[in-house]
């Protein structure tokens, strides 16, 4: 654990079952919120917001008020509605989100991002790593995964969720060689 962890604000993921509620009570309590949702028209033609992914929100806060936020959130004499952050893989400490991680995921996330697939080409195979090497989403690594018969690049954030990014051309993509033993104990280029 990093000694300057509760001092130092970080990105957090939180969940709860009333995202909009908790977004308007946490916005004065933290540095920053994020919370990212989308514009849809109903039947009858009238605009409405709904989350892009229900009950998730992002702060930015220290880890300190982050846990105080979540222990004041189960308290009944509270008005914050319940809310727990996502934890480590050992589910002991608060998880900490990258500024990359949030900046990628602040810009799937964007009203004008578009879902798109890449184009079909040999040199890639479902589950191959990946690092894109060019435009917006240059320098981050997921791995290519048919879906809907296309093939998309998918981000994770670990523990989190998994991202599927929009129209990336293979040309800006670059396979990631993994290592791995063969059977006579060798390792190779994959």
């Amino acid at each position: 654990m990093n000694p300057d962890a509760d001092t130092t604000p970080g990105w957090y993921a939180i969940r709860t079952h009333s995202d909009h509620h908790a977004e308007q009570l946490l916005t004065p309590e933290v540095n920053e919120i994020y919370f990212p949702k989308e514009t849809i028209l109903t039947t009858a033609g009238t605009p409405r917001t709904r989350p892009i992914i229900p009950h998730l929100l992002f702060i930015h806060t220290t880890r300190a008020k982050a846990l105080q936020l979540e222990k004041r959130s189960h308290d009944t004499a509270d008005r914050l509605p319940p809310l727990w952050i996502y934890r480590t893989v050992r589910g002991e400490d608060p998880r900490p989100i990258s500024q990359r991680e949030i900046t990628l995921f602040k810009l799937l996330t964007a009203p004008d991002a578009t879902r798109c697939e890449i184009f079909n080409k040999t040199d890639f195979r479902s589950g191959q790593r990946v690092r894109i090497t060019g435009g917006i989403f240059a320098g981050h690594e997921g791995h290519i995964k048919r879906i809907r018969r296309n093939k998309h690049v998918i981000v994770e954030i670990e523990g989190i969720c998994a991202i599927m990014l929009p129209f990336i051309h293979p040309d800006l993509l670059t396979p990631i060689n993994t290592k791995i033993p063969p059977a006579n104990g060798r390792i190779t280029q994959k």
